[in-house]
């Protein structure tokens, strides 16, 4: 059963917004928002662009996934979606949502690029603050960033790479 998701914090509206931008996604979306899919139907149907999108989907919590046990063949990962409808409600600076709009608009070259220096960067992992300095962001910039990309994560205080 599907629940709402509340997004109350302004930097979800980044990989909300993301999560969401082309018609592939939405596609996928939809076509996992009312059964559990295997990754192969997904793929057979969408293409390796539909993995991407699943692996998105997981990274942000949108999906659940299980093991299918199907007779005779290798177990298989499925995928439904946890929510059918969102709630906003956010109260927030203009600094921050300007930051985190910021981030959201970024062309997927210019992201691409901010995303593969803070990637080469951190090794094994640096604390966001040392990345801040490093690259002169915002904590709501740098959390953005995070949040929409498909390479790094918060573990805790820490970035670490996916």
């Amino acid at each position: 059963m599907a629940h709402a998701k509340l997004i109350n914090e302004v930097t979800d509206l980044v990989w909300l917004l993301r999560g969401f931008d082309t018609d592939l996604k939405k596609k996928v979306f939809n076509e996992i928002l009312s059964e559990w899919k295997t990754i192969d139907s997904i793929v057979e149907k969408f293409g390796d662009e539909g993995i991407e999108a699943l692996s998105y989907f997981e990274k942000i919590k949108l999906v659940e996934t299980r093991w299918a046990m199907p007779e005779d063949e290798k177990p298989k990962k499925e995928y439904r979606a946890n929510y059918n409808s969102f709630h906003i409600r956010i109260v927030s600076s203009i600094d921050k949502i300007s930051d985190a709009f910021a981030v959201a608009r970024l062309d997927d070259k210019e992201f691409s690029e901010i995303e593969k220096k803070i990637y080469d960067w951190i090794g094994t992992g640096k604390m966001g603050r040392e990345v801040e300095i490093q690259y002169h962001l915002s904590p709501v910039k740098l959390k953005a960033i995070v949040k929409r990309s498909d390479r790094l994560v918060y573990k805790g205080m820490m970035i670490e790479k996916i």
